[in-house]
């Protein structure tokens, strides 16, 4: 999932209905005074009731960090400012940083003594590691079928080891993306439910231009992204049987995709991968704007980005479909991404925490996030919803979705640094998969032997 760092040298102070709001970036800030009482707040009906032992406490702060593309965005601006109105003791402060770098951010805040009380990023990373707090005592208060209300992938982005340390803000997964237009001028059929990767071979060498001016695919080689096409070939990662998770990376399917995706870059000529890690590479979605590709893997959040910003008659020109079904055409699977909420470990307001938690799942913001932020909700009553089953294209990420999983080697994170250096080196051509993996796959072990 990109991001995008946001550089600013003041803070931004919104006040709005007796908010007050403090965004920092990377250093705590002077705790603000509580806003006067809002003595009419019990005739207001709030996204959850209010906790009458919260309101009842003293003034407190509650330091908040969120991801860079989420913290400013209307609806957590408005879910902040509701929750301040319910509970006028509760100062809110508000910290952001790149996606990517909220791992360290907090390992080192809590490794100082001195941790926010709620986080953003994915909950079983940080509770496999250490540094949250389980939360299952808080969510047996909440009620006993509180989590049946919720996708069981996204629980799974919150949950290790048995244990909950977080609340899922938002799902989301990996599916094709291609050009209808380009399909029709080459003669070829788009991609539909027996579609393979054999298929898709052939159709990108057809897609591609031998000027350069177009390819058939591009390939973002992200761990997550390239985990979610190894599920698609019915590969995994990893095992979790017992208390220490198996290594997969050598098996035959990833052996067989990995060599795959190395020779649609090197051999055939038929993908681009941009150069996504330096920052000045185009992403995927510019480059389909652009017309330069016909096709490329992303996820629900890009069709947000086309429908905002999208050159003449592109959107008429969109199709999704699931990933391929596989080499052979008969496997499925993707990667689960979105994130969730947690509390880091040491947190003094462990319960207004998983109270701000709670009310960013509520169907009013969920799915304000869905439709001004292209985040897709966790609740799996939502999908009924006319938004969800009016969009054609939409059709093939709700069926991708049921065969999504967290991309869990992110857990060890010398595994995952492996993983991502191995995809580097395979994808560049440098050597092959049948050579590269085994190895690869002894070093991950390693280090997830280490971790326990």
């Amino acid at each position: 999932m990109g991001k995008v760092i946001f550089r600013w040298t003041s803070l931004i102070w919104i006040i709005s209905l007796g908010l007050l709001i403090v965004t920092a970036c990377g250093e705590d800030t002077t705790p603000t005074p509580a806003a006067p009482a809002i003595t009419s707040n019990s005739k207001i009906v709030f996204p959850v009731a209010i906790n009458p032992r919260l309101a009842a406490l003293p003034p407190l702060v509650l330091r908040v960090w969120f991801a860079d593309d989420y913290y400013n965005e209307t609806p957590i601006l408005e879910l902040i400012r509701e929750f301040r109105q319910a509970y006028p003791n509760i100062t809110i402060v508000i910290d952001h940083t790149e996606w990517g770098k909220m791992r360290g951010k907090v390992k080192d805040a809590v490794g100082s003594g001195t941790p926010p009380d709620v986080a953003h990023q994915h909950a079983f990373t940080f509770g496999a590691q250490g540094f949250a707090e389980p939360l299952d005592d808080l969510w047996q208060q909440w009620g006993a079928k509180a989590s049946e209300r919720f996708m069981p992938g996204a629980l799974e982005d919150v949950s290790w080891g048995g244990v909950k340390y977080g609340v899922p803000l938002d799902i989301n997964t990996v599916f094709l993306f291609y050009n209808k237009q380009m399909f029709k001028e080459a003669g070829l059929s788009e991609p539909g439910a027996d579609y393979s990767y054999t298929r898709l071979l052939e159709d990108a060498r057809k897609l591609t231009k031998a000027d350069g001016s177009r390819y058939g695919l591009a390939i973002k080689p992200g761990a997550w992204d390239v985990f979610g096409l190894l599920r698609s070939n019915g590969g995994d990662l990893l095992e979790e049987q017992g208390n220490r998770p198996t290594a997969k990376l050598d098996s035959p399917a990833n052996i067989e995709m990995m060599q795959f995706l190395a020779d649609l870059i090197n051999r055939d000529k038929a993908s681009v991968i941009p150069n996504f890690n330096s920052g000045k590479g185009p992403q995927p979605v510019d480059l389909f704007k652009q017309r330069k590709i016909a096709m490329f893997f992303s996820g629900p959040w890009d069709l947000k980005e086309m429908e905002r910003n999208s050159p003449a008659g592109l959107r008429e020109e969109i199709g999704t479909a699931q990933l391929p079904k596989g080499i052979n055409g008969k496997t499925s699977g993707s990667v689960q991404g979105g994130g969730s909420l947690f509390v880091p470990k040491g947190s003094k307001n462990r319960e207004a925490a998983f109270e701000f938690l709670k009310w960013a799942t509520t169907p009013k913001y969920q799915m304000r996030l869905t439709r001004e932020m292209g985040r897709y909700p966790v609740l799996t009553e939502l999908y009924s919803d006319p938004y969800f089953t009016d969009q054609p294209l939409l059709k093939p990420y709700l069926e991708q979705l049921k065969t999504a999983r967290p991309y869990k080697l992110e857990a060890y994170s010398q595994a995952d640094i492996t993983w991502e250096q191995t995809i580097e080196v395979i994808l560049s051509g440098a050597n092959t998969a049948k050579i590269l993996l085994p190895d690869a796959n002894r070093a991950v072990q390693t280090a997830i032997n280490s971790a326990h």
